[in-house]
């Protein structure tokens, strides 16, 4: 945990630095297996992306309550809405040691697979409707409609040979889980607040909640249909493999437990972030072991 949420920040990382770690996934700059890395990352550049993300949210915000422009707002709302969850994301893609995943393809789950998903939870919410907060059965059934919309999501980009491994499936599931959030906070912001400052409760408390939910679940299920369909075809029959419907149980249990009424709300939210990022840096361990063994193999 240190290595990874604080080694970043024992030094300065230059803009080029910032450009060449980007600057990566497509045929040309995916390094061999040969030079991966298959230790642990040292991340730097998400908490440059956040830093620079809450800059931005408080100009908008000063352009708001110290020159009262409303033209402000919807750029509020939505750099608010996605400023955590897209830390969150680069901080999976620092994980990617195979480099082998394109700020492109990020992009295209983060808009479209974030989309999608919601409509998807959507349709699924007509064929089995209840969902809800609160009480445990109407919660469960929220975790079960958002968790397999966003994992169906993913087979926008399951198909591609290219991406075999379960950092991959981690850091797809970060991006879509994250689209999903962002959406989903912007539209909580613009319809449930009635003034600006409840607005601005809504980011901050959505965006401090924000590691702990949507983008690590996501996550967790991405890394298992990854795990199944490693370098081989995709089959939908992998999407009931032990080790799929085992994590997205998981995810289920995480997002329906975060949805109940238990109180008080900030422990129950802190206990099942732990336990989210406990499970999430269990499967990056393996994910780093599956990228090793893969080298020795190569090498032999």
């Amino acid at each position: 945990m240190r290595q990874i949420l604080v080694g970043g920040l024992s030094r300065a990382t230059k803009a080029e630095e910032m450009e060449e770690t980007f600057a990566v996934g497509t045929s040309a700059t995916t390094p061999p297996l040969r030079d991966v890395e298959d230790g642990w990352p040292t991340p730097r550049i998400f908490w440059r992306i956040l830093f620079g993300a809450i800059a931005t949210y408080v100009l908008l915000r000063i352009g708001i309550t110290e020159f009262h422009n409303p033209n402000f707002f919807p750029g509020l709302v939505v750099i608010g809405s996605f400023v955590v969850p897209l830390a969150v994301v680069i901080l999976f893609f620092e994980l990617n040691t195979p480099k082998n995943v394109s700020v492109y393809q990020v992009g295209k789950l983060l808009l479209l697979g974030g989309a999608l998903s919601l409509i998807l939870t959507s349709v699924l919410a007509k064929v089995l409707p209840g969902s809800g907060v609160g009480n445990i059965v109407p919660a469960t059934l929220t975790g079960i409609l958002e968790e397999t919309g966003k994992a169906l999501a993913l087979l926008i980009v399951v198909g591609n040979p290219r991406y075999r491994w379960q950092l991959n499936g981690l850091l797809f599931g970060a991006a879509v889980g994250a689209g999903f959030a962002g959406f989903e906070s912007a539209g909580y912001a613009f319809n449930l607040a009635r003034s600006i400052d409840e607005a601005f409760t809504v980011i901050h408390l959505r965006g401090l909640l924000a590691p702990g939910g949507h983008v690590i679940w996501t996550a967790i299920v991405g890394s298992a249909i990854w795990k199944v369909k490693g370098d081989k075809p995709f089959q939908f029959g992998m999407l009931v493999a032990p080790v799929v419907v085992r994590r997205w149980v998981i995810a289920v249990v995480l997002h329906g437990l975060w949805d109940t009424g238990i109180r008080p709300a900030w422990v129950k939210w802190t206990i099942l972030s732990i336990a989210g990022w406990y499970i999430v840096l269990g499967i990056v361990m393996q994910a780093l072991d599956e990228v090793a063994a893969a080298k020795k193999k190569a090498a032999a």
